[in-house]
């Protein structure tokens, strides 16, 4: 087992990683599919240093444990298993997780927890990063706390306020205030919170 900070330019909550290889759902087809789509928007990608912006996750059939996009995979075109990771167990209030697969989670995985841990009927998130879309819908959509980092157990519970507070049900869209060009969705599948995010594009209004 191997004990690691997640980093994406800073340290955001500890894992405790299990290196060795899962093998994919035989439904993670259309994971794989929209991801790539998801991929040649831009959407999901890695900026000019390098560093990968935007994820993706499923829950694992009926039990808690989801798979999603591992560390710094968002540059690449395409992927397989070598570039998920199942998170096992998750701790928002010692800010850590447990994970398998071979390379670490997304630094985003706790708020795919929070969003799993919500509301059994969520069986997807999708994390992308857009301007467009951020800039038009910060605050017309539920939007988190401009105060309120990436990753962190504060932006994990701020999905559960939201949630809440803005009678969010089983599926829906949120912007993130303080993660520049962040947007969440999550729904009962993968081509709905895709297809949720696509709908907020300029090009589709």
């Amino acid at each position: 087992m191997v004990h690691l900070p997640e980093q994406e330019g800073v340290v955001k909550y500890t894992v405790q990683h299990v290196a060795c290889r899962i093998d994919l759902p035989a439904d993670v087809g259309d994971l794989l599919t929209w991801r790539r789509r998801l991929r040649e928007l831009e959407l999901i990608g890695a900026d000019a240093q390098g560093l990968g912006y935007g994820n993706m996750s499923i829950r694992w059939f009926a039990s808690p444990r989801f798979l999603i996009t591992g560390s710094q995979s968002s540059g690449l075109l395409d992927v397989d298993q070598r570039h998920f990771a199942s998170v096992e167990v998750i701790d928002l209030d010692r800010n850590s997780l447990r994970s398998r697969g071979e390379i670490p989670p997304s630094s985003e995985a706790l708020t795919h927890a929070a969003l799993y841990q919500s509301r059994a009927a969520i069986r997807a998130v999708v994390h992308v990063h857009s301007n467009a879309i951020w800039s038009t819908w910060k605050d017309r959509l539920p939007t988190t706390r401009e105060d309120v980092a990436y990753g962190t157990p504060e932006m994990a519970y701020e999905m559960i306020r939201l949630q809440k507070r803005s009678a969010i049900t089983d599926k829906g869209v949120v912007v993130m205030g303080g993660h520049q060009d962040g947007v969440i969705a999550f729904a009962s599948s993968v081509a709905e919170a895709a297809g949720a995010i696509l709908k907020l594009m300029p090009s589709a209004m």
